[in-house]
């Protein structure tokens, strides 16, 4: 996301294809460890242990 983040704040995750046909299932990765499913990635009370590259 664009803009500050500060410690204790919500962030929220939206991924987006141009497929075709549409892409049905996404999966989130932060490096390269899976960490949820689905188009929409939130993390809540966000910490320094968030940091890093989230890529879906």
């Amino acid at each position: 996301p664009s803009g500050e983040i500060v410690e204790g704040d919500s962030v929220t995750l939206i991924c987006s294809s141009d497929s075709n046909p549409p892409a049905l299932n996404f999966s989130w990765f932060k490096g390269e460890t899976f960490v949820g499913s689905g188009r929409i990635y939130s993390i809540s009370n966000i910490s320094s242990n968030h940091s890093g590259e989230y890529k879906c």
